[in-house]
């Protein structure tokens, strides 16, 4: 029994001089803090030792945490990025289709300011028109206008632009107009060589597309390359002194009587956007030989000399 009682009164002293001992390191450390909160030149030898041990440490700690954090920001700028360029680029394609409708908008300007001032040195009244429609059987034969009988346009009323003439208008309706173009073989223009003033009849030639067969009415028909027709005004549908076009090819007639050529017209027609119907009333001379279709079995040169 009495060893029993003994043991506690022997532990006693050990833990009362470990709370001394823990006592005294910190007054230690609050005395070292203390001493080492002021401004010093120099660092006491544990502090040096400490900040020596821990300084590789405190490197690949911080260039650790540098790289997580250059990872961080550069993961966030790419998101950025990302959203940026598909606004950027939704922002491209709206300016290029914007610039695209403008330009359109400059050359349509263009072209009916140049339609204007021709409009202007005619001394007939004209209805200005935009192309809708072509037949994708006869591209170069017949255009259809915005234009019909409400504007005034009627049937065989010429159509021509700055460049020079273009056709004749085959057929109306209150706001449409189906142009039959002088490239098409039912066609047939009176027309004259500026240099010689010799008389020339023009039809569409289905064998040589985007040009016109140029056929003399005398024997001694003087044309040559180069030459330029204008409208003769003769047949009652087109006024006279329009520009046709430029001769290209010359070649002896049929059956070797008098001259024939190929004429290239002045009208682009493949780039035709607008036309002006010239709107007075054709003249009642008889049919037109600009109007006069053939009849089946009939020869272009019959349908001339009628």
């Amino acid at each position: 029994m009495a060893g029993r009682g003994d043991a506690p009164v022997q532990q006693e002293p050990n833990g009362k001089r470990y709370g001394v001992a823990m006592v005294a390191i910190l007054l230690l450390l609050v005395a070292l803090l203390f001493v080492t909160s002021g401004e010093r030149e120099s660092l006491s030898p544990p502090e040096s030792a400490v900040r020596e041990v821990l300084a590789p440490l405190e490197r690949v700690f911080f260039r650790v945490a540098s790289e997580i954090s250059g990872a961080v920001h550069t993961v966030a700028n790419l998101r950025h990025l990302v959203r940026e360029n598909d606004r950027l680029y939704l922002e491209i394609s709206r300016l290029m289709a914007e610039n695209a409708r403008l330009e359109e908008y400059r050359l349509e300007n263009t072209r009916l300011r140049k339609l204007l001032d021709f409009q202007a040195t005619l001394d007939y009244p004209t209805c200005a028109a935009q192309i809708v429609g072509r037949d994708p059987g006869n591209w170069l034969g017949t255009v259809t206008i915005n234009k019909g009988t409400r504007h005034g346009v009627r049937k065989n009323m010429a159509c021509a632009t700055m460049e020079g003439l273009v056709g004749r208008v085959l057929s109306t309706t209150p706001r449409t107009a189906t142009v039959l173009l002088i490239l098409d073989p039912r066609s047939a223009v009176g027309g004259m060589v500026q240099r010689t003033r010799t008389l020339v009849l023009l039809e569409g030639d289905p064998a040589r597309p985007g040009l016109c067969l140029v056929k003399s009415l005398t024997p001694e028909c003087d044309v040559q390359v180069g030459d330029r027709v204008l409208s003769s005004g003769l047949g009652g549908v087109y006024p006279k002194g329009l520009v046709i076009g430029e001769i290209v090819e010359v070649m002896p007639g049929k059956y070797g009587v008098g001259r024939a050529a190929y004429l290239k017209p002045a009208v682009d027609f493949a780039r035709l956007e607008e036309v002006l119907v010239i709107t007075r009333s054709p003249e009642p001379a008889g049919v037109p030989a600009e109007a006069r279709a053939q009849t089946p079995g009939q020869s272009p040169e019959e349908a001339a000399q009628q």
